[in-house]
């Protein structure tokens, strides 16, 4: 399965949409799908973004290089604040599936799937159209893996910690004004105090840090999950943050930095998770957080504005999105393809030793599993040999199809378990990986060679579109050729 991921993020606006994209990267992984992210970013994107799979594309400026790499895809998603209409317009005609992720009712997205999981979201006043759809509200939030299962909270009868995180950016420079605000009202109570990589004033913030300030610089997601379990309460901006401090049922003080957390810190009001809103414009800022802070000191308010945290946010928004859009792939086939990995030798070589897939095959002999496993491990990692096996959407193994390139030319081999044979599948399993298999690499000739009395695989590849054109020996057996040629 190809998935596109196209965000972008910036040291003066933020990197909140490279964070919910890759918790949605995440969640695909789990189902051991690997999407690729093209984030339209600066150089302090790059350390976001290790370990996955990327490409940093300036894709507003050049939008035909990113429709070359999407092309194809089986879903795109697009998580933007910069794209036009034109531009969604053009990616949605690119992948099967499409999900736009929105936060205010920024544009007439084209059809597709509208994603906005700010708190309340079920309320906001989209208009209902044929084509489109919406997973809408707090229950389909992407949080980070981190997030999606976290650890019993522990009230301590006094207010003894604070965290402060407004953000990777800090894009008001308001961290070491609350810094210094705490110190003087709150001289003893421990301040934990996050600076990510693009804050401008970390040297500020240094000078002040004293024997109750801890700093912690670009901590990893775990170290924060870890830093809002054991922090009595937090002050942070009122953007993703915020629904990963309610995830973990940290009682929070937020301050909207931006235009785009206006409905964040409303909505979180009115469902009581926040005491009151504060704008970082509001001539009081810093003394409405003291008097929240003061507030937060009774153990009472802390526990019920947790619990309302829990209550909306309960991790698992990526894992749901992803499942939805894979479902949607898989309403469409019957079936989803991913490339194998290690976790599938097993699968893989229950498969290939049934009596049928052995009776059919060039070499007939049963499989050991040691010499199994040798070649799998070494097979799901060879450039030339695409190896794909099929689900559907319940998980189910329904069978694999591998292709061995050489040059423009490339042998195809497919096997089906037992319960999923003559349904039709093969047919469509066929014809999907060999458009992906055209399309994707530079094959310009499928073969496939098929013993005679095999007739389910002869008709399979022949509805397929294969066309039979001579005959081989093959380990002194003989073969039907069936030729597929790219169009």
């Amino acid at each position: 399965m190809k998935i596109s991921i196209i965000t972008e993020g910036f040291s003066e606006t933020g990197y909140g949409h490279i964070t919910r994209c890759l918790s949605l990267y995440q969640a695909f992984e789990e189902r051991f799908i690997h999407p690729t992210l093209y984030i339209n970013g600066d150089d302090n994107v790059k350390s976001l973004l290790q370990g996955s799979n990327h490409k940093v594309i300036d894709w507003a400026a050049h939008p035909t290089k990113l429709i070359s790499e999407i092309k194809n895809s089986d879903v795109t998603i697009v998580d933007s604040y910069l794209a036009g209409k034109d531009f969604y317009d053009n990616i949605s005609k690119h992948g099967k599936v499409s999900l736009f992720i929105d936060d205010n009712l920024r544009l007439d997205y084209p059809g597709g799937i509208i994603l906005n999981g700010t708190i309340d979201a079920e309320t906001f006043p989209y208009k209902k159209k044929s084509g489109k759809e919406y997973l809408l509200g707090a229950k389909y939030i992407p949080l980070r893996k981190e997030f999606w299962k976290t650890g019993t909270r522990k009230f301590k009868s006094e207010l003894s910690s604070i965290l402060i995180t407004i953000g990777a950016t800090d894009v008001q420079n308001l961290t070491g004004t609350i810094l210094k605000s705490l110190q003087e009202n709150f001289p003893s109570i421990k301040k934990n105090v996050v600076i990510g990589n693009g804050f401008m004033n970390k040297n500020e913030i240094e000078i002040l840090s004293d024997n109750s300030t801890e700093l912690f610089y670009s901590p990893p997601a775990s170290l924060m999950r870890d830093l809002m379990l054991s922090s009595d309460i937090a002050i942070t901006a009122a953007g993703q943050t915020l629904y990963e401090l309610a995830a973990t049922g940290t009682p929070s003080i937020a301050i909207a930095v931006a235009e785009n957390q206006k409905n964040n810190i409303h909505e979180w009001k009115r469902k009581e998770f926040l005491l009151n809103t504060i704008y970082h414009y509001d001539v009081n800022s810093i003394g409405k957080i003291v008097e929240q802070v003061q507030a937060l000191k009774s153990i009472t308010v802390r526990k019920e504005l947790s619990g309302i945290g829990k209550e909306y946010v309960d991790g698992q928004g990526s894992v749901r999105v992803a499942n939805y859009l894979i479902d949607k792939v898989c309403n469409k086939n019957g079936f989803y393809l991913r490339n194998a990995v290690d976790a599938d030798s097993q699968k893989v070589f229950d498969l290939s030793n049934d009596p049928v897939v052995r009776s059919q095959s060039i070499s007939p002999n049963t499989i050991k599993l040691n010499d199994h496993t040798k070649w799998f491990a070494e097979k799901v990692r060879k450039e030339d040999y695409i190896f794909l096996l099929a689900f559907d959407k319940n998980v189910n193994f329904i069978g694999q199809i591998r292709f061995e390139i050489k040059n423009t030319t490339t042998v195809v081999s497919i096997s089906l378990a037992k319960e999923f044979r003559g349904k039709g599948l093969s047919k469509k399993i066929l014809k999907e990986a060999c458009t992906k298999i055209f399309l994707e690499t530079g094959v310009s000739t499928i073969t496939a060679y098929i013993l005679p009395d095999n007739t389910a695989s002869i008709n399979g590849f022949k509805s397929a579109g294969f066309i039979q054109s001579d005959e081989s020996i093959i380990n002194e057996k003989r073969f039907l050729k069936f030729i597929l040629n790219k169009k």
